[in-house]
């Protein structure tokens, strides 16, 4: 089952990623490069309201994967889910009302836009507030189904809805109306789709029986995780302020054409951690369990296997999309005056993103032994260092003073958090997952990628500069895969099955 989740959260990535190289220039080809800044407000807005879940999706994600150990907890399990799902009904309620009564404000006083009227922003932002307030119980359900470790079904679910969503908004674009009102609406609509689906995806999850009472709402529930809740909701509302505040000094300090700019550099910086984000979070339940049972030389081996998995998958992808960052994103949109804005800045935040990619199973071992603290203690320092960098580097540098505040902020707080943690919980495998896990996959990459941007001319022409950089990644991450040996026996059998095949054929 852990092989499947990990292959169905990949696969959802996947396409996360596919879709955003698919659709980002469309929309930008739509809508324009100010009315995509608002798109990319819209993700901050959404990233930055992660505090208004409370840490209920970790909570719940948590205790359904301890629940499910058990046996005769599926009456448990459904008191847990009635008692979240009650609450977040009024969280829903409040974040709408909240944005939609401030939107005008932010219209005026906060977005500095040269061609949209405030008033055409001000509605836009107010249909994105409702679909955001839809999305934050969408992410509930879904936590559920990844506790469960129904993955497959929970990124079913989301591929559905990702292709609807997607697919829907350029047709709209197309053949509507190319503005950021017709947008936004369309992105309210997919969120009633996705959130209806992803709820009753998860109650049919449950192992329900007919002697079973009705789910009931409990107090109880939030007595028994209310510390972890609120120590995950602590973390969000930090983790927010990490990831946003780079994103909210833009649109504040520099024009929305601008953030329209950084908005393409953040989407293209953001491979690694969708790549290492997946696996991480496949491993959840069953590092949480191996806890739980107090099997160590478990947990040992799968951090370890795992954590050389996020290595491969995600230092090829950051390196080779770093150093041809430019060339990526003119061959990718079509915009000579897109890759000059942005190429630069999304080159520092890749780097910034491959460190904290790597960083991803080790943060959910920290969560999988309930400790919220080290996770917490470590982004207030990262907040502490942003915020000092952040007004300085964006009026000096611009862009790219806000790209490289990342790669800065990553340098200095990556060193002590993977000290204090395999200190606390994996003491003595420090040095293994520095060396063999990530250094050996760096060591066979890096090199590839280096001599191909220094002696290979990128072409002219977008698919063939495309093909190139697809080569470069292939190549890189081959050489990476083969430092795994896990990935090489599998490598070597599945060759040795397909010649034996072809010979039977002949």
């Amino acid at each position: 089952m852990l092989r499947q989740n990990i292959y169905a959260n990949m696969i959802a990535r996947a396409w996360g990623v596919l879709s955003v190289y698919l659709f980002v220039p469309l929309y930008l080809k739509f809508l324009g490069i100010e009315a995509y800044g608002i798109v990319g407000f819209y993700s901050t807005l959404l990233a930055a309201l992660a505090f208004a879940d409370m840490g209920f999706t970790a909570a719940l994600n948590r205790e359904m994967a301890v629940l499910s150990a058990r046996r005769n907890s599926a009456a448990e399990m459904g008191d847990l889910l009635r008692t979240y799902e009650s609450a977040y009904l009024c969280v829903t309620f409040a974040v709408a009302v909240i944005i939609w009564t401030v939107a005008p404000v932010i219209a005026e006083h906060w977005l500095r836009s040269r061609d949209l009227q405030p008033r055409e922003v001000a509605a836009a932002i107010r249909l994105m507030g409702v679909a955001i307030a839809l999305q934050l119980p969408s992410g509930l359900f879904i936590g559920g189904l990844m506790g469960l470790q129904r993955q497959v079904r929970a990124n079913a679910i989301s591929i559905a809805t990702g292709v609807f969503r997607g697919l829907g908004a350029v047709l709209v674009l197309w053949l509507v109306s190319p503005t950021i009102f017709a947008f936004a609406l369309w992105q309210l609509i997919s969120n009633i789709l996705y959130c209806s689906a992803a709820r009753l995806g998860l109650w049919r999850a449950l192992p329900f029986r007919p002697d079973h009472s009705q789910p009931r709402f409990r107090w109880q529930v939030f007595r028994n995780t209310w510390r972890y809740a609120a120590g995950m909701a602590g973390m969000a509302v930090v983790t927010a302020l990490v990831t946003q505040a780079d994103k909210l000094a833009v649109s504040k300090m520099l024009s929305l054409e601008m953030l329209g700019y950084y908005t393409l550099a953040c989407a293209l910086a953001s491979a690694p951690l969708v790549l290492a984000g997946p696996i991480a979070l496949a491993v959840f339940p069953r590092l949480t369990a191996l806890v739980a049972s107090g099997d160590s030389n478990g947990l040992t081996r799968l951090y370890h296997r795992t954590s050389a998995l996020v290595a491969v998958a995600s230092i090829p992808t950051g390196m080779t999309l770093a150093l041809f960052a430019g060339d990526f994103i003119r061959a990718w949109t079509g915009s000579t005056l897109a890759a000059e804005h942005a190429g630069k800045a999304a080159s520092f935040l890749l780097g910034g993103q491959l460190l904290l990619a790597s960083q991803a199973v080790p943060s959910y071992v920290a969560l999988a032994h309930g400790y919220v603290m080290l996770n917490l203690q470590i982004n207030f320092a990262s907040v502490l260092v942003l915020t000092a960098l952040l007004p300085f580097l964006i009026m000096k540098y611009g862009l790219v003073g806000a790209g490289s505040s990342w790669l800065i902020m990553a340098l200095c707080t990556m060193p002590p958090f993977m000290y204090l943690l395999h200190r606390r919980f994996l003491p003595g495998e420090l040095r293994q997952w520095a060396l063999h896990d990530m250094f050996r996959p760096l060591l066979a990459a890096l090199p590839i990628v280096l001599l191909a941007r220094l002696f290979l001319p990128v072409p002219s022409s977008r698919l063939l500069a495309l093909g190139l950089i697809g080569l470069v990644w292939i190549v890189s991450a081959a050489a990476a895969g083969c430092t795994m040996p896990e990935l090489r026996v599998e490598f070597v059998e599945k060759t040795r099955m397909l010649v034996r095949a072809t010979n039977a054929h002949k």
